[in-house]
């Protein structure tokens, strides 16, 4: 009798899972780049200005490691992943408390690119444990 393949099972060593976790995530990283050059260019006027320069700064600082972190993840996926989700809620925390007009959307457009994907990578990780 034929034997049909579980969903959970790589076919020929193929993981579709991991495939599409991988192209999402390279998807995102591109995603994270333009955020720099946004949030740079916006981290420099603050400075300038004195204007909320601080919290502007760490949300720099949070999107550089959210991409190293999903930059990561391709080869370690729980710790990439990990990583990659947390600095996502500190992403969503700091997009919130620095962008005056539109909040709620700042906070999911910046965060949920990197919160999405690691929570794929780290979902990768744990399907390879089982």
């Amino acid at each position: 009798m034929a034997r049909i393949p579980n969903s959970q099972e790589p076919v020929n060593g193929f993981d579709e899972l991991q495939m599409m976790t991988k192209s999402i995530g390279l998807l995102a990283v591109l995603t994270g780049i333009v955020y720099l050059r946004v949030i740079g260019a916006e981290s420099l006027l603050a400075l300038q200005s004195d204007d909320q320069g601080q919290s502007v700064l760490v949300l720099f600082a949070l999107l550089i490691v959210a991409i190293l972190g999903l930059l990561f993840a391709w080869r370690q996926e729980g710790v990439g992943g990990f990583v990659a989700a947390l600095s996502a809620v500190g992403i969503g925390i700091f997009a919130f408390l620095s962008f005056q007009e539109n909040r709620w959307f700042a906070a999911f457009a910046y965060s949920s690119p990197f919160l999405i994907t690691g929570l794929m990578f780290v979902t990768c990780w744990w399907r390879k444990r089982l």
